[in-house]
């Protein structure tokens, strides 16, 4: 694989493993930076035809808008996201300004270094595509507004609050919790108030680890 690859990650442990790896698995250029200024100067000048990102970088902007200045910069360059979320709508992010094509590896499921470099490898050849969320992530099953509510829930807003935010009735709110509830195929569970079984769900889809937990 003789392309060049970007890599942007704030850790630098985590950088120097995956430039290490990246290069061992064949990739002949690879370059690093710990924030995006640093990533957005490598990228004008070695022109990469993929750009894997961290979604966190620290303080400033994040993995996602970074992405959308390389694709701005450089239409054709492929992204991948490097994320312990299952889905970046669960930080806000709307879908719509998700640069086409993105790919997202979430670390959990790293198992080889040889499914990053497949995500690398196709990624320029996906940018016209549409951009989909992952299709195994819980979230994709959930509208905007669910996701929305999921998030401001697991924050701890109350229902009125919630309904203050939203510009709707809490009577909406409510009706909401309960078909996220269902959506999420929650058990009902006398040991759990239902807003803290939605937040488990929610902190579990952030990579969090919460521990046991009785949703099916």
């Amino acid at each position: 694989m003789g392309s060049e690859v970007l890599v942007v990650e704030d850790d630098n442990f985590t950088r120097i493993t995956l430039v290490s790896s990246l290069k061992s698995a064949g990739i002949e250029n690879v370059y690093s930076a710990g924030n995006s200024p640093e990533a957005i100067a490598l990228a004008e000048k070695h022109l990469p035809s993929a750009a894997l990102i961290d979604l966190h970088l620290g303080a400033g902007p994040t993995g996602l808008d970074l992405a959308r200045q390389l694709r701005a910069q450089n239409p054709r360059i492929g992204i991948v996201i490097l994320t312990s979320y299952d889905d970046p709508r669960l930080l806000g992010e709307n879908p719509d300004f998700i640069p086409s094509g993105t790919r997202y590896l979430v670390k959990r499921d790293i198992t080889d270094i040889s499914l990053v470099t497949e995500a690398l490898r196709s990624s320029p050849t996906s940018t016209k595509l549409l951009n989909r969320v992952p299709k195994d992530a819980f979230s994709g099953h959930l509208s905007q507004t669910q996701l929305e509510i999921l998030r401001l829930v697991a924050e701890g807003y109350s229902n009125s609050e919630i309904a203050k935010r939203r510009g709707v009735s809490e009577k909406a709110v409510e009706g909401t919790i309960t078909r996220l509830a269902t959506r999420l195929s929650l058990e009902k569970d006398t040991a759990l108030n239902q807003r803290v079984h939605i937040a488990r769900v929610y902190f579990r889809a952030m990579g969090l680890n919460l521990g046991a937990e009785s949703t099916s």
